[in-house]
């Protein structure tokens, strides 16, 4: 691994446990082992290594959505129409441990979190990505799958938010117990199978 990314894995980790606004470069240097004038060698600055984060961010969760061949994915011949529960499920599974567990995207929402309260840049990218845009995206799907009359007809809007915030829950729910892994796709698997159930056209 080479410096840069070295600096860029521990600066996440720095983020995601004490706040973006309380480290320091010279934290993250100390972290990576060298002197803060070699990290200006690499970056400018903690906003560049932020901006740095977020791309990373972004790039491997496109990354995990390509290989879960997601239907709204270029690699994907899938679409949302002819899925059916167990694929749906598959697909939660995936990007609920995605989120929960990837270095990289847990690291990133728990620095969004902490931060959320103190930066309105961030907060913005924390509701975009985990409150509003999350639900916004799934009310588009319903919306579709409505109009195909794959689900029954519904306020689009109240399907979304009863599919994704009980998997918002469960994020939260088990976020400090890493161990409980299986109980939490226990609970996840049961969820999205009774919103199958209750909704299907």
């Amino acid at each position: 691994m080479s410096t840069k990314e070295r600096i860029l894995n521990e600066a996440l980790r720095l983020f995601s446990e004490k706040g973006y606004s309380d480290v320091y470069v010279s934290d993250i240097a100390e972290a990576v082992g060298i002197k803060a004038p070699s990290l200006y060698k690499h970056y400018k600055g903690k906003q560049e290594i932020f901006d740095s984060c977020v791309e990373k961010f972004y790039e491997r969760m496109t990354q995990v959505r390509n290989d879960l061949l997601l239907p709204d994915t270029l690699q994907s011949e899938l679409s949302y129409e002819t899925i059916d529960t167990n694929q749906i499920i598959e697909f939660a599974i995936g990007l609920f441990m995605f989120y929960w567990k990837d270095e990289v995207a847990s690291g990133f929402r728990r620095m969004l979190m902490l931060e959320r309260y103190r930066n309105q840049d961030l907060n913005k990218i924390y509701e975009d990505l985990f409150v509003n845009g999350a639900v916004q995206h799934e009310e588009t799907i319903f919306s579709s799958l409505i109009t195909a009359g794959v689900i029954k007809k519904v306020d689009s809007h109240v399907a979304a938010l009863r599919f994704y915030t009980p998997i918002y829950y469960l994020l939260q729910k088990y976020d400090m117990h890493p161990d409980q892994e299986e109980d939490a796709k226990k609970e996840l698997v049961s969820m999205v199978t009774e919103f199958c159930e209750t909704y299907k056209g």
